[in-house]
């Protein structure tokens, strides 16, 4: 699947765009121990490797699997978080965000979630969204359940010998 490479929109007080260096420096500083504790790495604190990060990303989105962007507040231009649409195939594509701590508890994992699910029904034609949260992460827990997603299995994301995830997989018919 060939992916627009040139994607931006906007939320109520978010825009999007395609991740790129613009907010590189952002995206290394938000990356706290907190901000890390349910993703799927363990930041090295090492500004190459957001810049790696930025690589994989646009190269997941040349390849049409992932589809990787920034969250900016609307007036001030200020970095949010980073979401995604992943694993992208025929019959479902997978969601993931997360957000710089001054971010926390301000509705914006709600209306990340949202934006995604709006993209993904204007441009892509799939039965299912899947949106896998970690056991302990209670927030994501809520976006999950209060946007209507079903709880449908649990799973062990090893990153690390140091790092075990215990995920749930929500999802979401869209047909």
């Amino acid at each position: 699947m060939k992916i627009d490479t040139s994607i931006a929109f906007d939320s109520d007080r978010l825009h999007f765009e395609i991740v790129n260096e613009k907010f590189k420096d952002a995206i290394f500083e938000a990356l706290s121990p907190v901000v890390a504790k349910f993703l799927p790495f363990i930041p090295s604190g090492k500004l190459e490797d957001t810049q790696g990060f930025i690589d994989y990303s646009i190269a997941q989105l040349n390849k049409g699997q992932d589809i990787t962007l920034t969250a900016s507040d609307k007036q001030t231009g200020e970095f949010i978080g980073c979401c995604g649409i992943h694993d992208i195939c025929k019959e479902n594509v997978s969601l993931g965000i997360w957000l710089k701590e001054a971010a926390f508890g301000k509705g914006y994992g709600t209306e990340l979630i949202q934006a995604l699910e709006g993209f993904i029904l204007k441009n892509m034609q799939v039965d299912y969204i899947i949106y896998n949260v970690e056991r302990n992460n209670s927030g994501s827990i809520k976006i999950a359940e209060k946007l209507g997603y079903i709880f449908d299995h649990e799973f062990v994301r090893n990153i690390e010998d140091v790092k075990i995830l215990n995920m749930l997989q929500y999802r979401k018919n869209v047909k």
